[in-house]
């Protein structure tokens, strides 16, 4: 778990460092603040875990729709104003106060090729790959680049070469993390299959018990097969067993996140828009099978809200836990540079600011 970050030339952000991170945190701020792109950069430094994730981000959101094998074009919208001259960083210092920084740069192709191959191509232009850099406490770990080939059945796909001047060794890597957007809900099967693995390991009833604290009436889950699909369902005392999914979205939110929290045990799970398909009165529960969940998995969490009841919620629910370990995290642009800052709200902070009722979201 890190607690300090540092964002330099990404998305939205020229530069920002938030301190006092907790094992639970939540981002506030008005649209267009960069609430997901903050999730997103600590996503970016899961790209030596997954090296598909730089390359992923900006067709998730919509900013590419076409595939190309312009490396520059799919993540030059990751650059801060596309400023693609200047390197992304994204620096952390964890609990042990040891510092990782991750670098992304585009730099000119590490070896010659005929890509772009697209008739209204510029054939003058500078063919760039991207590069990734990892320094531990200062000291430089590993480095590869990234570029895209077309393999024999014409599929477009990443590859990757050491740095030459780096010796090839196996490092340990970032910790596991699970990025759940607010624009693709999780699949039934992809849930189904999760849980799958737990249940191997004779570990569903923990799931359950965690689930019971929204859902009392939850007896056992099981995964039955509707129409050659597999998905899980939940006893709750009727003559069938009842799709998650027919519960209520919030039961079938709520069984994605914690399913998450657990398939990133000891490390990090990211939320966009948590509260998405979940009833106010039943956030502060909801909450509280977070905070469950996280302490017995070990597992970090940014997730990002609109929601005035969320922030009341997840207070509460925090308020009544055995710790506090929550930090409500708000961004905001500066008037005079238009420049992104952020307010850290602690225990009293969030306390104040909800029995005065000031608008915090």
């Amino acid at each position: 778990m890190f607690k300090s970050l540092t964002i330099k030339n990404f998305r939205c952000f020229e530069e920002i460092t938030i301190d006092n991170i907790e094992r639970v945190n939540l981002i506030g701020g008005i649209n267009n603040v960069g609430k997901t792109a903050f999730l997103e950069a600590i996503s970016l430094l899961n790209s030596l875990n997954s090296i598909e994730v730089p390359f992923g981000l900006n067709f998730n959101r919509g900013a590419i729709q076409k595939q190309t094998l312009d490396v520059e074009e799919i993540c030059e919208w990751l650059f801060y104003q596309k400023q693609v001259g200047k390197a992304i960083k994204i620096t952390t210092i964890d609990k042990n106060d040891e510092e990782k920084e991750l670098k992304l740069t585009l730099d000119k192709a590490s070896r010659p090729r005929l890509f772009p191959l697209s008739p209204t191509a510029n054939s003058r232009k500078t063919i760039k790959d991207l590069k990734l850099e990892l320094k531990k406490s200062g000291k430089n770990l590993l480095g590869f680049t990234a570029f895209l080939s077309i393999d024999k059945e014409g599929d477009v796909r990443i590859e990757f070469q050491q740095h030459e001047e780096q010796e090839i060794q196996e490092i340990e890597l970032f910790p596991p993390s699970v990025f759940l957007s607010s624009r693709l809900r999780v699949s039934p099967t992809e849930d189904a299959k999760v849980f799958s693995e737990f249940a191997q390991k004779n570990e569903q009833n923990e799931i359950l018990e965690i689930l019971k604290i929204v859902e009392p009436r939850l007896k056992r889950l099981e995964i039955l097969v509707t129409g050659e699909i597999p998905i899980i369902h939940g006893d709750i005392g009727g003559d069938y067993l009842i799709p998650i999914s027919l519960m209520g979205e919030g039961i079938g939110r709520l069984l994605s996140i914690i399913l998450s929290i657990m398939n990133a045990e000891g490390g990090i799970v990211l939320i966009d828009e948590i509260e998405n398909g979940i009833h106010y009165s039943v956030m502060e529960k909801v909450w509280q099978s977070i905070d469950v969940a996280t302490r017995k998995f070990n597992t970090q969490l940014f997730a990002t809200t609109h929601s005035y009841e969320c922030i009341g919620a997840a207070h509460q629910a925090f308020s009544n836990s055995e710790s506090y370990n929550f930090r409500y995290l708000r961004l905001e642009r500066e008037k005079e540079t238009n420049s992104i800052k952020s307010l850290v709200y602690d225990k009293d902070n969030v306390e104040t600011s909800l029995e005065l009722n000031w608008e915090m979201r």
